[in-house]
């Protein structure tokens, strides 16, 4: 194993070192014999880093900006804000003096942060990548040790994945919620990057006030942000922020009122506004209801136009069954099907192989939707409408 030393300037050695790079990305990385000719010019541990530096980039393609010329590794890639994210939450610290980016790994949101703010890592080598992306002072220390937070305004990402991937709660991710409570009361204000799947009252401990954000991204919700005293917004429990449609709503919890019974529209959230339970401040706005408590689909019989959903038309309700569902679709003339479910009631790919109809010019895709409502199963044959 080598030391923390020696790791960086292998990657130092192969970062600047092109003509292996190009070799590695023209060649198959599980190609031993190609591996192997590699490692006649250089050593295995280089070759090794090669590999793992083209790989890494690859993953950033689409999230990063910089992907082509990123320093990491696969992981810190992976755990790295997207580049769409780092400038959102970085705009919230636009006016801070001093700003410190806690466990900073490969450096994603620091390089989007202020010319003057620092990084701090407990990786060495993560360090030293952070550096080579962003420019920026980037100290080696244990974050619960750091003793520089006082008068500043912190981002904090506490680790949370094992070494095998595990994913870890909130009492062992690293910080723990306790360390973390500990180093955000040093702190002028800021925000703690955690998991999409946080409640807010997981979180109460941080900060004397906070606002929980659960952003969107690309169709998923990637982060959940707990902004606490100075960046938290005054009265406001929760934000829903979706970046594919540049928006944000905030306010406080107020679920949907439920009703069993369908309407002529089935509305789906965004993940996000849906994520921070803000989907009930607008079913009261349009008159919507959710069939189910937590169901996360709501009702109506008038059509709205909003970015905050996707809307189906309601074309007919059936029983759960295979064969009832394909009668369905084949009297509605229906040609390609997609098929969403909420609560793993059915396997949705399997089904939608299942119900693809046969071809012809007058076909139209449909949407059905599988649900369990009580001890009902149903089906619910709908039409998109397009924006």
């Amino acid at each position: 194993m080598l030391s923390a030393k020696d790791q960086i300037e292998v990657w130092k050695k192969v970062t600047s070192t092109s003509q292996l790079l190009d070799a590695v990305s023209n060649m198959n990385s599980t190609d031993v014999r190609e591996i192997s000719a590699l490692r006649k010019t250089w050593s295995a541990e280089e070759v090794r880093v090669a590999i793992e530096l083209v790989r890494a980039r690859k993953s950033a393609l689409g999230r990063l900006d910089h992907a082509d010329s990123v320093v990491g590794d696969v992981e810190g890639v992976q755990q790295s804000s997207s580049s769409a994210v780092a400038k959102w939450k970085a705009n919230r610290f636009k006016d801070c003096a001093q700003i410190i980016d806690l466990c900073c790994g490969i450096g994603g949101d620091l390089l989007h942060l202020s010319d003057k703010a620092t990084g701090v890592d407990i990786d060495p080598l993560r360090c030293w990548m952070a550096k080579q992306n962003t420019g920026k002072e980037v100290s080696c220390e244990d974050v619960r040790e750091f003793r520089g937070v006082a008068n500043a305004t912190i981002l904090l990402d506490p680790s949370r994945r094992d070494a095998t991937g595990k994913r870890l709660d909130l009492d062992n991710m690293q910080p723990n919620i306790a360390e973390v409570q500990t180093i955000s009361a040093n702190a002028v204000g800021g925000c703690v990057k955690l998991s999409p799947a946080i409640e807010c009252e997981d979180v109460a401990g941080i900060g004397d006030c906070r606002e929980v954000e659960f952003i969107e991204d690309r169709g998923r919700v990637t982060q959940g942000i707990v902004w606490f005293n100075s960046l938290a917004t005054a009265n406001t429990e929760v934000t829903a922020t979706s970046l594919t449609s540049g928006q944000t709503i905030s306010g406080s919890i107020n679920p949907p009122r439920v009703s069993s019974e369908f309407g002529s529209w089935l509305f789906e959230a965004n993940p996000a506004l849906e994520r921070a339970k803000l989907h009930g401040t607008l079913a009261h706005k349009f008159e919507l209801w959710e069939p189910a408590f937590g169901l996360g689909l709501l009702c109506g019989n008038t059509h709205f136009k909003s970015s905050w959903f996707t809307s189906f038309e309601v074309l007919e309700t059936t029983p759960l069954r295979l064969e009832k569902v394909a009668a369905a679709l084949g009297n509605l003339n229906a040609g390609e099907v997609e098929v969403k479910t909420r609560g793993g009631v059915i396997d949705p790919n399997d089904w939608q192989n299942k119900l693809q109809q046969p071809a012809n010019n007058s076909n139209e895709r449909l949407t059905v939707f599988a649900l369990r409502l009580a001890k009902k199963r149903i089906a619910l044959i709908t039409r998109r409408l397009k924006l």
